[in-house]
C-alpha cells in the first residue's frame, strides 16, 4: 500500500507557507471560482476555516475531502455539497467512501448530512470515526438499519438528530439505547410512537442516565393532554404501584378505577376482580412509564 493511500496526501502545517500551498492545490481542483483569492481573504485562516468555507459553498466533493482527510478538522457540514437544488444526491456514495479510508478524519467530532439522500449501508463509512460525538442525519431517508450501523459509535456519540426520517420506527429503539453516551436525541417526525418512547425511557432507567429527547409531534400532543388520560397524581388510599393490584379487594380495585375514570370516561370501572386488576395494572404501568419519560427524557 502506498504511503498516500495509508496516510492521505501531505497538506502541510497550518503555517502561512503550508496554508498557501494547500490553497493553491485546492484552487487547481476548483478552477474558475477565484478560490485562492476568496480563501486568502478569510479573517482567520486554518484548515477548519477552509473546510467551513468549502462546506458553506458546496465544494466538499470527493477530491477535496480526499485532500483534507488527514487534517485536524473537527467539524464538517456536507449538506450543501452533496445535494443539488432539487435535493438529489450528486456523488455521496464516492464522497462518503473517503471517510472509510485509513487514517481519515481522526479528529472529526461533528458531521452534518442534513437533507443528503443516503443509503443505510453508507453509514458504515463513518461508524469507526473515533471522536465523532455529534451527528446530523435529518431528512436523509435512512431507516432502522442505519441506526444499527451507528452502534460502533456507542463510546463517542453524544448528540444524534434523525428527524424527518419516516422509515425509523420503534424497531430502532434497541440500537438507539445501545448508544450509551447519548445526551441528546432528536426523533421528531419519525415513526417512533409513544410505545417506543416508553421503551426508550425504561432502558434509560436500567442504564441510570438521562437524555434530552425531541419527540414526534404525536408524542408531544400525548403529553400535553396527559391529565385527561388518567389520574396523574393519585393520593392514598389510591395506589400508584402496578404490582400492588393483585393484593387489592374488588371494592378497592373499583375505587381506584373510578378515580381514573373521573378524568377519562373511556376507562371502565367495572367487571370481575381479575378484569379490574388487569385493567388497573395496565393503566398504572402506562402512568409509570410516562413519568419515566418525563423524568429521564428532559
Amino acid at each position: 500500500m502506498r504511503i498516500e493511500e495509508l496516510y492521505g496526501p501531505s497538506i502541510g502545517t497550518e503555517t502561512p507557507r503550508g496554508l498557501k500551498t494547500l490553497i493553491c492545490r485546492l484552487d487547481a481542483l476548483l478552477p474558475g471560482i477565484r478560490l485562492r483569492e476568496r480563501l486568502l481573504a478569510l479573517p482567520k485562516l486554518s484548515h477548519q476555516t477552509i473546510a467551513d468555507f468549502l462546506g458553506d459553498n458546496g465544494h466538499l466533493n470527493e477530491r477535496i475531502l480526499s485532500i483534507l482527510r488527514t487534517s485536524e478538522i473537527r467539524d464538517l457540514s456536507l449538506s450543501s455539497s452533496l445535494t443539488d437544488e432539487e435535493g438529489l444526491n450528486i456523488m455521496s456514495s464516492n464522497s462518503l467512501s473517503v471517510f472509510g479510508k485509513h487514517n481519515s478524519f481522526l479528529f472529526l467530532s461533528y458531521l452534518d448530512f442534513g437533507d443528503v439522500p443516503l443509503e443505510d449501508d453508507q453509514i458504515m463509512h463513518i461508524h469507526h470515526l473515533p471522536r465523532l460525538s455529534r451527528l446530523i442525519l435529518d431528512n436523509t431517508g435512512v431507516s432502522n438499519e442505519a441506526m444499527y450501523h451507528l452502534v460502533p459509535l456507542k463510546r463517542s456519540l453524544r448528540f444524534l438528530s434523525v428527524s424527518t426520517n419516516t422509515k425509523i420506527t420503534n424497531d430502532s429503539i434497541f440500537a438507539l439505547t445501545t448508544l450509551s453516551r447519548l445526551e441528546f436525541l432528536n426523533i421528531f417526525d419519525t415513526e417512533i410512537d409513544i410505545k417506543g418512547v416508553r421503551q426508550f425511557a425504561r432502558r434509560l432507567v436500567e442504564q441510570d442516565r438521562i437524555t434530552d429527547l425531541v419527540l414526534p409531534l404525536e408524542c408531544e400532543e400525548y403529553f400535553d393532554d396527559i391529565r385527561s388520560r388518567y389520574l396523574v397524581e393519585p393520593t392514598p388510599p389510591l395506589i400508584t404501584e402496578p404490582e400492588l393490584c393483585g393484593r387489592l379487594s374488588a371494592a378497592a380495585l373499583k375505587r381506584n378505577l373510578v378515580a381514573h375514570a373521573a378524568v377519562n370516561r373511556s376507562i371502565v370501572a367495572s367487571g370481575t376482580k381479575a378484569e379490574m386488576a388487569e385493567r388497573l395494572r395496565n393503566l398504572l404501568t402506562i402512568r409509570q412509564d410516562d413519568l419515566l419519560i418525563q423524568e429521564r427524557c428532559t
